[in-house]
């Protein structure tokens, strides 16, 4: 009896201590351009934590990608099972043999955050459970998600308060940003209140920082104690959308912060355009066998870049193009090309083309003067 006992009390303060362990973390934030995926700034980004219901965005990529690849639709009917029904924290209070479209099960995903129907959405879509958390785990190997293992399809903490969903704050910045792709996810996060069934009173969306931040319409929260309150955000100002996760906050701190990370990135960044179509760009290229004439070079397309303000002064155009060209050569011709560089990096390139068309000289020309030097003819 008194071995049982021990041995009980052991299994409990090996289960606390891994939960504990999550819980002591310290927090962690990312901020990313969402066009580039430009890291603007990041504290303990890839420490591995629990991401409580922000995994259901990988549920519900998986639903839209299905549907971009006609596996289904966002009408396909989506049966609730009595393991669905039973799943508890944040619901919208399924029954065992409800039927409701899928587009209205992501919604409830995706603005109340609902654990029933993301049990639901998994059973009914990918066959199982199992199945489904296969093929999320796979889609986030194949995004480059490094710090991710799920082994749950809605964040709530596992019976043995030990096999956690895992993930960082840079992978589900990368989750976001793919999620991003898909047309309807900003309609659904931007979402402020919804009801599953109409007649029925609407709840409020669960991401109070849409309230708090013009310019903020998604992206998806998460609480669990194991995780602490977290937050993958998304926010546009004039033509620049980023992308802000902070992990273990407290309740209003992950609004709170959220917003001032996105604040201070949105002036940490600007956009350029150092080249248009059709300017000039370097020296006048001389063409052998014309009479001494030269041309210039254009380039074909703008060339923008998103960049950090602190950058700027580090920048450059680096040109490549012939010394010289050979008569005849044709107006709009590709000749090159430049690029915008920060460093080894390319951050925008266009080809060039020949700004104007030049004859070859004939010999007649050539023996009265050619390229600048002057016979006398005898």
């Amino acid at each position: 009896m008194i071995l049982s006992l021990i041995a009980t009390l052991s299994l409990c303060l090996t289960t606390q201590t891994v939960q504990q362990q999550y819980e002591q973390l310290p927090l962690s934030y990312i901020c990313i351009e969402v066009e580039t995926g430009l890291v603007i700034t990041e504290s303990n980004a890839d420490l591995q934590r629990p991401p409580a219901s922000m995994l259901k965005m990988m549920l519900m990529l998986l639903a839209d990608e299905g549907v971009e690849a006609g596996k289904w639709t966002y009408d396909t009917p989506i049966q609730v099972s009595k393991f669905a029904q039973s799943m508890g924290g944040t619901q919208v209070y399924l029954a065992a043999g409800d039927v409701y479209p899928l587009e209205q099960m992501l919604m409830a995903m995706s603005v109340l955050s609902a654990n029933d129907a993301s049990v639901a959405v998994a059973e009914t879509l990918f066959g199982s459970v199992p199945d489904c958390l296969e093929a999320m785990n796979t889609r986030a190997r194949e995004l480059g998600m490094s710090q991710t293992h799920f082994t749950s399809v809605h964040g709530l903490p596992p019976s043995d308060r030990e096999n956690f969903d895992l993930t960082s704050a840079r992978d589900m910045a990368i989750l976001g940003r793919e999620s991003l792709k898909i047309p309807h996810t900003l309609r659904r996060s931007s979402t402020k209140e919804y009801t599953l069934r109409p007649g029925t009173p609407a709840r409020p969306s669960t991401n109070k920082l849409m309230d708090r931040m013009p310019g903020c319409d998604g992206l998806k929260t998460g609480y669990i104690r194991a995780s602490g309150f977290c937050l993958t955000a998304t926010a546009q100002k004039d033509d620049i959308r980023l992308i802000a996760v902070l992990m273990g906050s407290d309740r209003e701190g992950r609004f709170n912060h959220t917003r001032d990370i996105l604040n201070e990135c949105f002036d940490k960044v600007m956009r350029i355009q150092p080249v248009f179509s059709g300017m000039a760009i370097g020296k006048s290229i001389p063409v052998e066998k014309s009479l001494d004439e030269v041309v210039g070079l254009r380039a074909s397309k703008d060339i923008t870049a998103l960049i950090k303000k602190e950058d700027s002064e580090k920048l450059f155009l680096e040109i490549t193009a012939p010394v010289a060209l050979e008569a005849p050569v044709e107006q709009g011709t590709e000749c090159g090309n430049v690029r915008l560089m920060l460093g080894d990096q390319i951050l925008g390139i266009s080809p060039l083309y020949i700004d104007r068309s030049v004859e070859r000289a004939r010999l007649i020309d050539r023996g009265l003067g050619c390229l600048g030097r002057k016979s006398q003819v005898r």
